[in-house]
């Protein structure tokens, strides 16, 4: 028996509850420094991004993990620079699919993905909260490295918090792809609705 396929599908206006949900979801509130938002504000950021690395001015990317034909959690780059060589990655995955190596694959794919549909690309980076040990164990096991820390950053739970800064530059990323035995995400076509 074959364990069931990880995928990033486009993310698209219909998986606004999802991610709404996501977002909601107690692991969410207490490690990711979300601001309050409505659902129309994500519909609108879902409808602003695209999942089309060859398209030739967008700067916003997001896609949709799918585990088993279930949507579990988004991945999503943003803040494109063409002329820096330059993106910042997100990515949240729900609760109950913690620790299995779900999210590391996911990030890897689009990683991947990124480098190879984009030779200006040079830099990658991420951030996260200061006391979310899964999401550093992420970058790190995708070859990230801490570059810094910003104190009192944000506010999660009314509660100041510090963030981390993570950067992956390309010939790093290409030493260290060459070391990963796990399968990475695959790009699909549009998700199940």
């Amino acid at each position: 028996m074959t364990s069931p396929e990880l995928r990033l599908v486009p993310a698209l206006p219909e998986h606004v509850d999802m991610w709404m949900a996501l977002r909601e979801e107690p692991a969410s509130r207490r490690l990711v420094p979300l601001e309050p938002t409505s659902r129309e504000s994500l519909l609108e950021r879902l409808q602003a991004a695209t999942h089309d690395v060859r398209h030739p001015t967008a700067t916003s990317f997001r896609w949709m993990v799918e585990w088993d034909g279930r949507l579990i959690g988004t991945v999503s780059a943003r803040e494109l620079s063409r002329f820096h060589g330059r993106v910042e990655i997100g990515y949240m995955l729900s609760s109950g699919f913690h620790g299995q190596g779900l999210g590391t694959r996911a990030v890897a794919g689009v990683v991947a993905c990124l480098f190879e549909a984009w030779s200006f690309l040079h830099r990658v980076w991420l951030t996260t909260a200061e006391d979310n040990l899964a999401s550093q164990s992420v970058a790190r096991k995708l070859g990230f490295t801490q570059e810094g820390l910003m104190r009192g950053h944000f506010l999660i739970e009314g509660r100041r918090k510090n963030q981390q800064v993570w950067g992956l530059l390309r010939p790093e990323w290409e030493a260290r792809r060459a070391h990963l035995t796990f399968p990475f995400a695959r790009m699909h076509g549009p998700a199940p609705r």
